[in-house]
């Protein structure tokens, strides 16, 4: 049974993230509406909606069984189990081919349904999230590359 938990470092960041958007909001409302109440309220709106999904929404263990399941706990409650071998991982959606450098989200398709949903990783360190696409059988390490025939001239 393997274990990857958020990191405090990462929760840190995306904390100084948040007051600085706080901030930001805060300036823009006060050189437009010229009101420090509506202002204040606006930037701490932002704030607290940051703080919010960074500690409460984006806080989750993922935990691999021996079973081939995918627990995904909460404040140590289990809000989500998945059965691996149902579903097709990714790190890809499967709209697109391409992904941002800090997209750290998994991708996962029903195999039965086609239904894709996701996991977001964005609190995991980058070793965590590449190790826990490997184990999820989303990272082909071993894969042929894809040749090209060229046209020569």
């Amino acid at each position: 049974m393997k274990e990857f938990k958020s990191k405090w470092s990462s929760k840190l960041f995306w904390t100084g993230c948040a007051l600085c958007a706080g901030f930001f909001i805060f300036k823009l409302t006060a050189k437009f509406t010229h009101s420090l109440v509506l202002s204040l309220i606006a930037g701490a709106v932002v704030i607290g909606l940051l703080i919010y999904k960074t500690y409460i929404t984006d806080n989750i263990s993922i935990i691999l069984s021996e079973e081939k399941k995918l627990l995904i706990k909460r404040f140590d409650n289990i809000v989500k189990t998945i059965d691996i071998d149902q579903y097709k991982w990714s790190e890809y959606s499967k709209y697109s081919n391409t992904k941002n450098e800090e997209d750290q989200d998994i991708y996962y398709v029903n195999k039965e349904t086609g239904e894709e949903n996701s996991i977001d990783c964005t609190n995991f360190s980058g070793e965590d999230y590449e190790q826990l696409l490997t184990a999820l059988g989303a990272k082909n390490q071993n894969s042929e590359p894809v040749k090209v025939a060229t046209i020569k001239k």
